[in-house]
């Protein structure tokens, strides 16, 4: 199916685009209060930001009240308390405030995927926030909620939408290489896979395609791609969420959201990301980085009108921030 092929190869290539420029060797994860880095070589500490990409020789200090939690290249997951602070590549200070978290046992490969997302944000921080603000919204906004444009690791998915205007009733058709797989109708705003239907195919590619019926007739149509991840890659996905969870030790943590949301994005699970950035615009609302990372993702899977809200946030805490 040509047209399913050209719109996944279109979100996948969106996903795959990074910046060239040094590779860090540890990332700022999880800021609280007065946190201030200074840069190798230089005696001027600056106001640390959630993903600051940190290198060798950079110092991280933490103020009163302050707390950090930096992640390094190794998979370790180094948390500093309050008037503590540590050298990338060299000594921690204040030992005493200081705790190392079981890090070990995250995977490099978790960080080459969390450095994925967090390098692709800082590229473009300043320009990002600013874009829509200047074109504005598409007209209409996108009626399919998920998944789209997405990886997913569940063969039975749940359909998920938008009320449409005079709409008393949606269709959900699924097709695949072969063409349409089944199709349902629905009086609300979401469908879960039919038990009586066989599963997808665990490493296939599909478009979901959603139409709202009022009493005219079709009102709408819209549709969207997504593929169903390889059982092999989706039980690593999840040996390797387990290790974040245990690394971080918190169920709700910023540092435990950060992490695991970037490493889905790396994954291109933005289905699965989007949870893990709103949990952290709940724990961290006045921080822009949030906001910016949440933005970024609904923005890649075409949700517009959710993007320019927290694009339009991070703007205004940004121009807020002394």
């Amino acid at each position: 199916m040509p047209k399913l092929r050209f719109l996944l190869a279109g979100y996948l290539a969106l996903a795959a685009v990074s910046p060239a420029f040094a590779d860090p060797i540890a990332f700022l994860v999880g800021a609280k209060g007065s946190v201030h880095v200074t840069r190798a070589g230089s005696k001027t500490s600056q106001p640390a930001a959630l993903g600051r990409p940190l290198e060798r020789g950079d110092r991280v200090e933490v103020g009163v009240a302050g707390s950090a939690s930096i992640f390094f290249s190794d998979g370790n997951i180094i948390e500093l308390g309050e008037r503590s602070s540590v050298t990338v590549g060299g000594k921690v200070g204040t030992s005493s405030a200081t705790t190392m978290g079981p890090g070990a046992d995250v995977p490099k490969e978790v960080f080459v995927r969390v450095s994925r997302f967090i390098k692709g944000e800082s590229k473009q921080t300043s320009m990002i926030a600013l874009a829509p603000m200047r074109g504005g919204v598409e007209d209409g906004a996108p009626l399919l909620l998920s998944p789209r444009r997405t990886a997913v690791r569940t063969t039975r998915p749940e359909f998920r939408w938008r009320e449409a205007n005079g709409a008393t009733r949606y269709r959900v058709a699924i097709s695949g290489d072969e063409g349409e797989i089944w199709n349902l109708e629905a009086t609300g705003t979401s469908i879960e896979y039919p038990t009586s239907l066989e599963p997808l195919a665990a490493g296939g590619q599909y478009l979901v395609e959603l139409t709202a019926f009022g009493g005219s007739g079709r009102i709408r149509t819209e549709e969207s791609a997504f593929s169903v991840m390889a059982e092999s890659e989706s039980r690593l996905v999840e040996t390797h969420l387990s290790s974040i969870s245990k690394a971080v030790g918190e169920t709700d943590s910023e540092a435990g959201h950060y992490l695991a949301g970037s490493y889905l994005v790396g994954q291109g699970l933005y289905h699965d990301a989007i949870p893990h950035f709103e949990a952290l615009c709940r724990l961290e609302p006045q921080s822009p980085e949030v906001h910016e990372a949440l933005g970024s993702v609904y923005r890649t899977v075409g949700l517009t009108d959710l993007a320019a809200t927290e694009f339009q946030k991070a703007l205004e805490l940004t121009k807020n921030t002394p």
